[in-house]
């Protein structure tokens, strides 16, 4: 329960107004995305802002290096609070599988990936890449699958750093590849590189996992299944305003996010990549959100493939298909 703020009480019995039912009764939900606060996440901001989360106080909380959005949530919830957080598969199965961590996924943002490989070479396969490459932590995983168990042996990974966003020592040629997301650094390439470059989906390299998948904890499913399916169906309503409403959407993550300012024509060209990450057959059929059981069997059959698994994990008890948004695009 939301309590209000004691100024705000004392002068409502004042003026003998009575609190409403509906403002004593939402219930306060934290949200931590796992970056910035930016176009990938405009979901939850907007739906704050237009009032789509029903019966809910909802926080948005930025992210960034070093902030993991799995150990927030679980600090989170052993506080008492109800928390969810945006991560990828490997790290919520690793989590799962290796620190026994009680969570779970709710929806999938991103029916694909956003990432993809900057290359100052052109590659023939996975089995081209060699040398270093640069990304953000949490996010080597695919790269090391794609290339194979021998990943150790034929690359280095280094944190990827410098201005332009995240990608001035690529474009300095301080290494051959780099990670980019289709709706943020991939353009700044486009815009920056002054060489010709190769950009590689990693489905193209064998890799088709979805991403920024919503997840809470078991128990917040099983306590507070009214909530998780307001929060679920209010984040998709949010992505589908902002989707058709861009300019609007901008101005709610600057008012997120400051240091968004000046950077707004950027954050609005990058929507046109979320919404082919989101909108697809599936999402048209079945609601944004939706959760694809096969795309969970191809994390946890690469994963072990390329040896970060002696066995398969459960991927199938790492998501419930229990709360579908129904939020069509």
């Amino acid at each position: 329960m939301t309590a209000l703020p004691l100024a705000t009480l004392a002068l409502m019995l004042t003026l003998g107004i009575a609190p409403s039912a509906e403002a004593q009764a939402r219930t306060r939900v934290t949200v931590f995305e796992a970056w910035f606060i930016h176009n990938e996440s405009m979901g939850s901001p907007t739906a704050v802002e237009q009032g789509f989360f029903d019966g809910l106080d909802v926080k948005v909380v930025g992210g960034g290096p070093g902030l993991s959005p799995i150990d927030r949530v679980m600090a989170e919830s052993q506080a008492g609070g109800l928390a969810f957080g945006v991560d990828h598969p490997d790290n919520l199965l690793e989590a799962r599988e290796k620190r026994k961590l009680p969570l779970v996924v709710v929806a999938h943002d991103f029916q694909q990936s956003a990432l993809r490989l900057l290359s100052w070479k052109e590659l023939r396969s996975a089995r081209d890449i060699e040398g270093t490459v640069a990304t953000w932590v949490g996010y080597d995983k695919p790269v090391k699958v794609a290339i194979g168990p021998d990943w150790a042996k034929r690359i280095t990974v280094v944190d990827q750093q410098g201005d332009p966003a995240t990608l001035g020592a690529w474009l300095r040629k301080g290494y051959a590849f780099a990670h980019g997301m289709t709706y943020n650094e991939v353009l700044v390439a486009r815009r920056t590189a002054k060489e010709t470059y190769f950009t590689y989906a990693f489905a193209q390299l064998g890799i088709d996992w979805p991403e920024n998948l919503v997840f809470t904890t078991e128990d917040t499913v099983r306590r507070h299944p009214e909530a998780v399916k307001a929060f679920v169906t209010g984040r998709y309503r949010g992505y589908r305003h902002a989707l058709a409403s861009r300019d609007e959407a901008v101005r709610s993550l600057v008012k997120y996010n400051p240091t968004l300012k000046g950077q707004e024509a950027h954050e609005r060209e990058g929507m046109d990549a979320i919404a082919s990450l989101m909108v697809t057959p599936d999402t048209r059929a079945k609601g944004l959100g939706h959760i694809d059981p096969a795309a969970w069997d191809r994390v946890a059959r690469d994963l072990t493939r390329a040896g970060f698994y002696t066995t398969a994990p459960d991927a199938k008890a790492a998501y419930t298909t229990a709360f579908p948004s129904g939020v069509t695009p």
